[in-house]
């Protein structure tokens, strides 16, 4: 039956283009034989032809049935040409598909048109609907986590094999076991970027305002990637509702000398506020809102430490007010850069960073790594531009050591990991989140050893 739908559906869509020449001959050819033309038959097959033009030969009346005709005629012609097109971009398509670095995108998310006219001309493609087969790397950015997993789920059979990069807000990556697939979340590539840009240099206090995706990733990535000093002291004030932060990591005393104070119900004094070495004004996704902040801070406030904003817009809040001291973050190019969405570097250097390990004391190849593992590479390599500032500002390699260890616990306890005399991976238990002078001899020289092979490598 299927077979018989196509087939008319074939027949029709010949029908539909070939009636407007059989009608226009019908038109012509008695008219031409009362015109007395030499070759009528001929004549009627040229007019005919050109009406698929919109033009009607000149000295014949242009009856309703010729008009009717013509606008048919030029009704096929547009949809010869739209399939045209559509072939030539399928041949475009084809050819860049050749290339094994080419990337579909797919996605109706604010950052997806700027990530796409990011790439190369010749490498990237642009997906709608339909999955568009045979290249070896797709990028799904619908704005909702559920369309974009419907999407993977309906194409598995073509995508099991490829590398696919998926925007997920709500699905952590940790959760993800298939190496082939990277989870990505704009929110965390926010909080992952601020701190490189913006690094913590000394002890300081520092109020987050807001605390949705981007406040909580802030708070989460600072944690870890906010190491300079074993005895330093930061202080981590967030403004906003932490219940559920806290309820998900459970091991936040381990944060030590660093301290979490989480003030759930959103209310800070402008007085207070001022007291702050760095405020960091994120609500995730609402800019008015941010703007409408960090106007009260202004006014309300004797302000003199800097001002973060979350401003997915560019710098609106900077032209707005005219301040110095306000320094806009989370820009689409900031969040959603190639760099930053396939994570090729870090990814890269993570997985030098394990093969170091794997080489020299055993344990698991990286591809058969499970995510958290590999995840754990990965949040070493975010810190290691804080290692290399460190050592050429002559920090000690045991100092350093120390501070990597105490970020691998934090990495570990953020998880919900903890301490035990024998490692149990299931029951989340390793006998190594002890501080680092309670490490054995071997640890510690593990420890210094991974600093110098990885020293200076860039991500």
């Amino acid at each position: 039956m299927k077979g018989f739908f196509h087939f008319l559906n074939r027949l029709l869509s010949i029908l539909y283009k070939v009636f407007p020449f059989f009608a226009g001959m019908y038109c012509y050819y008695p008219i031409f034989v009362e015109q007395g033309r030499a070759f009528p038959f001929l004549d009627s097959i040229y007019s005919s032809v050109r009406l698929y033009s919109g033009a009607i030969e000149s000295g014949v009346e242009a009856g309703a049935l010729l008009q009717i005709v013509r606008f048919l005629a030029l009704a096929a012609t547009l949809n010869i040409v739209i399939n045209a097109l559509d072939r030539m971009n399928d041949v475009i398509i084809r050819l860049k598909l050749l290339n094994p670095d080419a990337t579909v995108v797919y996605g109706d998310s604010g950052y997806v048109e700027y990530i796409f006219e990011s790439l190369p001309g010749g490498l990237r493609i642009r997906g709608e609907d339909k999955l568009i087969g045979g290249a070896s790397r797709y990028l799904l950015m619908f704005s909702q986590d559920r369309r974009n997993l419907e999407f993977y789920n309906l194409n598995y059979e073509s995508l099991k094999d490829k590398k696919v990069y998926i925007m997920l807000e709500d699905i952590s990556r940790q959760n993800i076991e298939n190496p082939l697939i990277t989870v990505f979340s704009i929110a965390e590539n926010c909080a992952r970027q601020y701190w490189k840009d913006y690094p913590v240099v000394s002890d300081e206090r520092i109020a987050v305002i807001g605390f949705d995706a981007v406040g909580t990733s802030i708070l989460f990535y600072g944690l870890q990637m906010n190491l300079i000093d074993p005895a330093q002291h930061l202080e981590y004030h967030i403004y906003g509702d932490g219940r559920e932060f806290r309820r998900e990591h459970t091991q936040l005393d381990h944060m030590r000398p660093d301290e979490v104070i989480f003030h759930d119900d959103g209310v800070y004094e402008f007085e207070q506020i001022s007291d702050f070495d760095r405020v960091i004004v994120c609500g995730a996704g609402r800019e008015n809102d941010n703007v409408a902040t960090v106007s009260k801070l202004l006014v309300s406030a004797p302000m003199s430490c800097r001002i973060y904003v979350y401003a997915p817009n560019g710098d609106l809040i900077s032209n707005l007010f005219g301040n110095d001291r306000l320094v806009c973050f989370g820009t689409t190019k900031q969040a959603a850069s190639p760099d930053i969405i396939f994570n090729e570097k870090s990814m890269e250097a993570a997985r030098r960073q394990h093969e170091f390990y794997y080489e020299k004391y055993g344990g698991t190849p990286w591809e058969k790594l499970d995510a958290f593992k590999r995840y754990s590479n990965v949040s070493s390599t975010d810190y290691r531009h804080v290692i290399n500032r460190l050592l050429k500002e002559g920090v000690s390699l045991e100092t350093v050591a120390e501070l990597e260890h105490i970020r691998w616990c934090r990495y570990h306890y953020l998880h919900n990991w903890k301490y035990g005399p024998v490692t149990d991976t299931a029951r989340r238990i390793h006998n190594c989140l002890v501080p680092f002078s309670e490490l054995s001899e071997a640890e510690k020289r593990k420890d210094i050893e991974a600093i110098k092979s990885t020293a200076d490598q860039g991500v």
